[in-house]
């Protein structure tokens, strides 16, 4: 098996093959698929309302003043440091940092990145420093309580979800496709954001402890 990363609209797109002798013809097959979505997009780009791109968080931005449902979990409310109310927003959040992810339950890409983030959330886990001033969490759009269940059972996610069901966060994100990670300070500031699936865990790993200090 061999893996393919595609870079398309500024987003990652990751896809495997197990016949490397078909690829020429497959390389082919994805290069006109993604030049229709190109195509699709930038129409829609032309034609839809200009606020939607323009609400996506990004780099500099102050991250909007959401209302998120608590984890179930009492051992998930005493990790991100909430109590118990039944929701919170991110300043209650006991950290300096926040990495936070916008997901789907059904969005393939996300669980590519799944284990990868359970592996970062170890790396942060076990690093003292770290452990105690970054947080994970993902926010996933569009999951009832029992999606965002299943979801945390099925791809065995060892940080936090959040549920959205009527996707009231996700909108007031700017509806970012998915998986969309953003790199938050506790005052609400957003040092980074990114679209797609992130291959190099070590690498966001040392951008994380850049601001921590």
């Amino acid at each position: 098996m061999f893996t393919v990363v595609l870079t398309a609209m500024d987003a990652q797109y990751e896809f495997h093959f197990d016949d490397a002798e078909r690829w020429p013809m497959l390389k082919n097959i994805i290069s006109f698929g993604l030049q229709l979505i190109c195509i699709g997009v930038i129409l829609l780009n032309t034609f839809a309302a200009p606020a939607f791109s323009e609400n996506i968080p990004a780099k500099g931005y102050v991250f909007p003043n959401l209302t998120l449902t608590s984890p179930a979990s009492e051992q998930e409310r005493t990790y991100l440091g909430i109590g118990n109310a039944d929701t919170f927003t991110i300043d209650q959040v006991k950290s300096s940092i926040m990495l936070i992810e916008v997901v789907g339950v059904y969005c393939p890409q996300c669980h590519i990145q799944f284990p990868r983030n359970n592996k970062l959330f170890k790396m942060i886990q076990q690093n003292e420093k770290l452990g105690a001033a970054v947080k994970m969490f993902a926010i996933a759009a569009g999951a009832t309580p029992m999606e965002t269940a299943y979801l945390k059972k099925q791809a065995n996610i060892q940080y936090p979800v959040i549920e959205d069901p009527r996707y009231e966060n996700h909108k007031m994100l700017g509806e970012p496709k998915t998986p969309f990670t953003m790199i938050v300070r506790n005052n609400g500031l957003i040092e980074y954001t990114h679209f797609g699936t992130f291959a190099d865990t070590g690498k966001l790993f040392s951008m994380i402890k850049q601001y921590v200090k």
